[in-house]
């Protein structure tokens, strides 16, 4: 069994973000009386930073365990012989896709585990999900297949078709790991 808790760079650095978002939504709002609208514009995003602030906080608590049977958080189980859907996404933050982030999301029996790249050692918990589905012939995306052999795990067969998506150069994962 392993275990696998958020860097506490990414999740300070993310903390830091939501901080800095709120603050600069939330001056405004104390220091000038605004009309409705333009108090909306302030209000809806300091709402938004609050949640991702919030999310990020609660992050900080959360283990993932892995073992030959399945994975579990705290709040969350799901068996591997359980297992519908797995999912590997990835997000990029530039135009040149160097930099951006994958969230792996996992599905079994009307629970869904969704997490991110900033888990240490989060390969380790792609390949033991990867390996998974595998073995109960989970079928994966195009975009997933992609991601997944992006970290060194399956192929894309020579006669795969792709799609119209993978054809403009998005969810091309070769290139985002110069």
């Amino acid at each position: 069994m392993t275990s696998h808790r958020y860097s506490p760079r990414a999740i300070n650095a993310d903390l830091l973000r939501a901080g800095i978002g709120l603050f600069c939504c939330l001056v405004p709002l104390a220091a000038v009386d605004f009309g409705a609208v333009v108090t909306l514009v302030f209000a809806v995003p300091a709402a938004l930073f609050a949640i991702f602030g919030l999310r990020t906080w609660r992050n900080r608590a959360i283990t993932v365990r892995v073992d030959a049977d399945g994975i579990s958080t705290p709040s969350r189980t799901i068996a591997w012989h359980d297992l519908g859907g797995l999912k590997l996404s990835y997000f990029s933050t530039r135009r040149d896709r160097e930099n951006g982030w994958m969230q792996l999301k996992i599905q079994g029996q009307n629970r869904t585990i969704a997490l991110n790249s900033a888990l240490e050692d989060f390969e380790t918990v792609c390949r033991a999900a990867f390996e998974a589905a595998r073995r109960h012939d989970i079928e994966l995306t195009d975009a997933s297949a992609r991601n997944f052999a992006a970290l060194g795990l399956g192929a894309i067969a020579p006669d795969h078709e792709p799609t119209p998506a993978a054809l403009t150069g998005w969810g091309n994962p070769a290139d985002w790991r110069r």
